[in-house]
């Protein structure tokens, strides 16, 4: 039933907008001051709940208090006593990010990471002020006529019941792929989760596919709850390393792994534009939003310029590792471009006169290796056999009758050396009189460790930093990658390398086990770890054992545990542990 034409209060609905499994939202005019306005009005369902309108009320109060040019303001709510329970907002003409990022692809995908960076500011001004959104998603971002974006519908899944939540169309579960896993464990909500819902966001708009996308809803939060997600660079290869460790941080299973709040995630993303020269973000998508194919090649020339200059500056500075990174990513930008191009050349340069010289050392080992065995060779035959002792009886020499027939000419001088083989290998080692042939070029692999460890490629050396993102250069053929860290088990992965454009290969870490103790009183409270039991006293003999995580993200193990017993006060609380530590809890239950 449409309320088109009535009245609520002193507002007049004008015409509908939108609706949604909560409200219908209608253009109106506030007949007071003279001014158009937007009406959310809830369905009759939830107007006729007492509790719903006392939480709409509440969350609408709240958000009132917010003064912040990217939050869209509430105006005013409805009376108790009105039928209706509904929300009066500020007008936004314009359209939701969904519908603009489905028609016109946000790339390169710092545009992405500034329209986030843009929210993520919005947010944390909340958060400050004690608000948590709960409903992120692209249809509650509106972009304004003038480029202008606004965040909207802030705690409106709260006016639900527990109970409704995970069945409301187009409310909570209206998106279930931004919603936090804590918050599908039936947790509430806080700024970590609304800084996950971020994260799903900016890796949307980046790839154009959601992170734990599935087929049906239930295998959607299966997907969220195993923290299982495609590295964003696959089907983005522009994305940069640093907006992708953003991501990965944003998507962090555990909340407290997570940026604290959106205004942490905020600074982080504007220091990632700032390195890359844009100091003028909201310049820039006004730009963009108005004309996206213009802004959008504006933003690509200003990127190429910036990575151009960073490239050879870490080529300069013998950052070869540092600098393929950013040739990988202009490559992704313009792969026509001529300065690119020339910049790749003088790194595929570099690189041949390095293995060059590494193939001419070996070349010269070699040849003095033969050398050195050619001289020794002659040496020994020089000298001839040691001359009989003083003391020993003279040999015998046979007649000429004796002597039978030799078999070959014996040579009177000493026989050239037979060529010595030299054991290093075949393609270390330049043919002297053959024209070297050219070899299939080394493609370049991006080693994503998760979280971060060590490399080494087959006998090479291991790197002498732990990293996230390791950029290496592998000639065509069978490699041995082995991934180590202080805290996780060595992995040795198998490579068969083919030769073809720059891959990326995800190798998580492989932590390991942890032991945990409880020293309560009393001794016999019962410690539960997830589907584990035992007294404490017990668990001093028996330590609980803790295994490393499915896909961790960061070097510890993160355990959530309840201590209990009849009488006393239960106590429910979360220790982080050392992968390979043994960890003795300490504490005592106190009497009801």
């Amino acid at each position: 039933m449409t309320l088109e034409g009535r009245h609520l209060g002193r507002y007049r609905l004008l015409e509908p907008l939108g609706s949604g499994g909560m409200s219908v939202v209608y253009k109106g005019l506030d007949t007071s001051l003279q001014r158009e306005v937007a009406v959310k009005v809830l369905h009759p369902h939830l107007s006729r709940q007492h509790e719903a309108r006392a939480r709409l009320a509440r969350e609408a109060r709240a958000v009132a208090r917010l003064q912040h040019p990217n939050i869209l303001e509430v105006f005013d709510f409805a009376d108790p006593a009105s039928e209706e329970a509904f929300l009066v907002t500020e007008l936004v003409r314009g359209v939701t990010l969904k519908a603009f990022a489905e028609q016109q692809k946000l790339w390169p995908p710092e545009l992405a990471a500034m329209v986030v960076e843009q929210l993520a500011r919005a947010l944390g001004h909340a958060h400050e002020a004690g608000v948590i959104h709960r409903d992120l998603k692209p249809e509650n971002v509106m972009i304004r006529d003038d480029g202008v974006l606004k965040l909207m519908d802030f705690g409106i899944a709260r006016v639900l019941d527990p109970g409704e939540r995970m069945t409301v169309t187009g409310a909570l579960v209206g998106s279930p792929a931004y919603m936090a896993p804590e918050v599908i464990d039936g947790q509430p909500a806080t700024a970590e989760s609304d800084v996950f819902s971020l994260g799903t966001l900016l890796y949307w708009l980046c790839t154009g596919t959601l992170p734990f996308q599935a087929a049906s809803t239930q295998a959607t939060l299966k997907r969220i709850l195993d923290g299982s997600y495609d590295d964003p660079r696959g089907p983005c290869p522009a994305l940069s390393d640093g907006l992708a460790a953003i991501i990965a941080r944003c998507l962090e299973r555990e909340p407290s792994r997570r940026y604290t709040g959106a205004q942490e995630l905020s600074t982080a993303l504007a220091t990632e534009m700032e390195a890359l020269g844009f100091t003028d973000v909201e310049a820039v998508l006004s730009a963009f939003f108005a004309d996206p194919p213009g802004g959008r090649e504006q933003v690509r020339e200003r990127l190429v310029s910036a990575l151009l200059a960073s490239a050879e500056a870490d080529a300069a500075g013998g950052r070869i590792p540092r600098a393929l990174a950013r040739l990988n990513q202009l490559l992704a930008l313009s792969p026509d471009d001529g300065r690119v191009r020339a910049v790749e050349q003088r790194l595929r340069a570099g690189e041949r006169r390095q293995r060059r010289r590494r193939q001419i050392g070996s070349a010269v080992v070699g040849v003095v290796a033969v050398v050195a065995a050619v001289l020794l060779g002659r040496a020994v035959v020089s000298r001839g056999p040691p001359p009989p002792a003083a003391s020993q009886s003279p040999v015998p020499v046979p007649t000429a009758a004796a002597i039978p027939a030799a078999p070959a000419v014996v040579p009177t001088a000493p026989p050239e050396p037979s060529p010595v083989e030299v054991t290093t290998p075949a393609s270390m080692v330049p043919p002297v009189t053959a024209r070297p042939q050219a070899r299939p070029a080394p493609v370049r692999y991006q080693i994503l460790v998760r979280p971060y460890g060590s490399l080494q490629v087959d006998d090479g050396k291991r790197t002498p930093e732990e990293l996230a993102v390791h950029a290496v250069l592998l000639n065509p053929g069978h490699h041995l990658l082995r991934v180590s860290c202080q805290w996780c088990e060595d992995q040795v992965v198998p490579l068969d390398v083919v030769p073809g454009p720059p891959k990326t290969l995800a190798i998580p870490a492989r932590l390991k086990p942890a032991q945990l103790r409880f020293a309560f009183e009393p001794p016999g409270a019962q410690v539960h770890i997830g589907e584990v039991t035992r007294t404490a006293a017990d668990s001093l003999v028996h330590p609980f054992d803790i295994p490393s995580p499915k896909a961790p993200t960061r070097f510890l193990h993160h355990v959530e545990y309840e201590v209990s017993l009849p009488g006393y006060q239960t106590v429910r609380s979360s220790v982080d542990v050392l992968p390979g530590a043994a960890r003795t809890l300490t504490g005592k239950l106190v009497a009801e």
